[in-house]
């Protein structure tokens, strides 16, 4: 079965308790760094899927990896909420303590992704805010640089999802505890407010909810502001 969720040009299929993605040769750089990143992180004691199997050729490659139990947080009732969000601080916390990792996500990389994207004219203005489309994305993109010397001065470097959304958070529907987490491609040693914000957003925009619970439970009940903006406003010029 065709799954037609996710921002990534690969194609993904789900079959029983596993799910298959597909790319043609122009993917196969990212769906490695993807298996990668996913058996590194099935090799700790956070929850996540498995790599079950994996085919690389001229044509292009397959990846297939167990599902991870539950639901995601796109599929969760309202009642829900309060309590999810408590427990995604919680293992969001758990992930950021994770040692080890091989994998990094420097500041500078990703400012690089998004200059090139504004380059190529590439920006979706669909993941962008209704202030934000009234600008040039140049613009954007030099906010994010006048910006870049106070987040260096401040970064927090840790185990990063790297576009912790809601669709990528699974939950056990019953107990509401965090299940695992998929799409790792972008999982790397990185600020801690690049998940921080992109998830707090999320829970604003998908779920009308006040993110307070998530912050108090992660443990940054006063989060940066300036922090949770700038990271906010990097991440849409980072896909395209």
């Amino acid at each position: 079965m065709p799954i037609e969720i996710g921002e990534s040009d690969t194609s993904v299929y789900r079959r029983g308790n596993a799910y298959a993605k597909c790319c043609d040769a122009s993917g196969v750089a990212d769906l490695i760094a993807e298996r990668d990143r996913i058996r590194w992180l099935a090799g700790t004691s956070f929850p996540t899927a498995t790599v079950l199997d994996w085919s690389e050729s001229s044509d292009g490659a397959f990846l297939i990896t167990s599902a991870v139990p539950g639901v995601s947080g796109q599929q969760l009732p309202p009642s829900a909420y309060e309590r999810a969000m408590r427990n995604l601080g919680l293992a969001l916390r758990d992930l950021h303590a994770l040692p080890g990792c091989p994998f990094e996500r420097p500041l500078e990389d990703v400012i690089a992704t998004a200059a090139d994207v504004v380059r190529r004219g590439a920006v979706n203005p669909q993941f962008l805010t209704d202030e934000w489309r009234k600008l040039r994305p140049e613009e954007l993109l030099a906010e994010v640089v006048a910006e870049r010397p106070y987040i260096e001065s401040v970064l927090e470097p840790v185990v990063c999802h790297g576009d912790a959304c809601l669709p990528n958070v699974f939950f056990d529907p019953e107990t509401l505890q965090v299940t695992g987490l998929i799409d790792l491609g972008r999982l790397g040693v990185a600020d801690r407010y690049s998940d921080l914000a992109l998830a707090a957003i999320q829970l604003h925009d998908e779920w009308s909810a006040d993110p307070s619970p998530f912050f108090q439970a992660y443990g940054v009940p006063e989060p940066d502001p300036r922090r949770l903006h700038f990271y906010h406003l990097l991440d849409p010029l980072t896909w395209g």
